[in-house]
C-alpha cells in the first residue's frame, strides 16, 4: 500500500489585499510559495468590490507558484469572478462546483475535486461559508445533505476553508460527522484573523477517511500578517 506524507493548506486571501491596504498579487504568491504545501485553499480570489486592476487573480497566484489550480467562483464579478480556488503540485480531476447560498446573504459556494500527487489520490473540497450562525448551520447540512459536497465521503478527503465559525457552531455538526479538525488534533487551537493580532480562529482544516493528521501550524511571519487579514493555516497528513 503507497502512503505519503502531503501537505495542506488553507489560506484566505482577502482579494490579494494586504492588512497595509495595496493590492499586491505577487506579495500574497510569495506568501503561498512560503507554506510549501502540496495543495493550497484559497478564498477571497479575485476583486468582488472592482477596486483594482483587472487580472486573473487564481491564474497569475498558481503561475508564480508554479502551480496547477481549479476554481469554484461564487460571483461573476468582472472577466473571471470571484470566491474559491485550489492550487496544486500535482494533477486535478473530477472538478465539481457546489452552491451553498442561503437566501438573501451573500453568494457561497463549495469546490470538489480529487488531486493526485506523489502517486495518491486525496479528495479535496474548499469552502467559505457565511457570517451568520444560522447561515453556517444551513450551509454545512447542505454539504451533507443527499447530493451535497460531503455526503457519502469515505475514502481519504481534507476539507478547508474559512468557516466563519467560533465557540459552538457550524463545525460541531462536522465532528459529530466523524471530520477530524487538524487544530485539535495536534491541540493547536491558535487564532487565524485577524492576522495582525489574531482572536478568532476561522480557517480550518478538517480529513476523514484514509488520511492521518501528523502536523498542523498557523502560519504567523513577518509576510503573512501583512500578506492577508487572515493567517494561513497548514497541516500535514500521511495519506494512503
Amino acid at each position: 500500500m503507497t502512503r505519503r506524507h502531503l501537505k495542506v493548506a488553507t489560506y484566505n486571501v482577502h482579494g490579494c489585499v494586504g492588512t497595509d491596504r495595496k493590492f499586491a498579487l505577487g506579495r500574497t504568491a510569495d506568501a503561498i510559495a512560503s507554506l510549501e504545501a502540496d495543495v493550497v485553499i484559497l478564498q477571497e480570489v479575485g476583486d468582488a468590490l472592482r477596486r483594482w486592476p483587472a487580472v486573473n487573480q487564481a491564474h497569475d497566484l498558481a503561475e508564480k507558484c508554479r502551480m496547477g489550480y481549479a476554481v469554484g467562483y461564487t460571483m461573476p464579478v468582472g472577466p473571471w469572478g470571484y470566491g474559491n480556488v485550489v492550487l496544486t503540485r500535482g494533477s486535478i480531476s473530477e472538478v465539481e462546483r457546489f452552491d451553498i447560498s442561503v437566501d438573501g446573504k451573500e453568494p457561497r459556494g463549495c469546490l470538489r475535486l480529487d488531486v493526485r500527487v506523489e502517486g495518491v489520490t486525496l479528495q479535496v473540497i474548499g469552502l467559505h461559508l457565511g457570517l451568520g450562525w444560522r447561515e453556517r448551520r444551513s450551509q454545512v447540512r447542505q454539504l451533507l445533505a443527499h447530493g451535497g459536497a460531503l455526503h457519502g465521503v469515505e475514502r481519504g478527503v481534507v476539507i478547508g476553508g474559512d468557516f466563519n465559525d467560533f465557540g459552538i457552531g457550524a463545525t460541531r455538526i462536522l465532528e459529530r460527522k466523524k471530520f477530524v479538525d487538524a487544530a485539535q488534533a495536534r491541540r493547536d487551537l491558535r487564532a487565524t484573523f485577524p492576522s495582525r493580532l489574531p482572536v478568532l480562529r476561522l480557517d480550518r482544516l478538517y480529513s476523514r477517511g484514509d488520511v492521518t493528521v501528523t502536523g498542523y501550524n498557523v502560519v504567523r511571519s513577518k509576510l503573512t500578517r501583512i500578506a492577508s487579514d487572515h493567517l494561513p493555516v497548514v497541516a500535514e497528513y500521511e495519506v494512503t
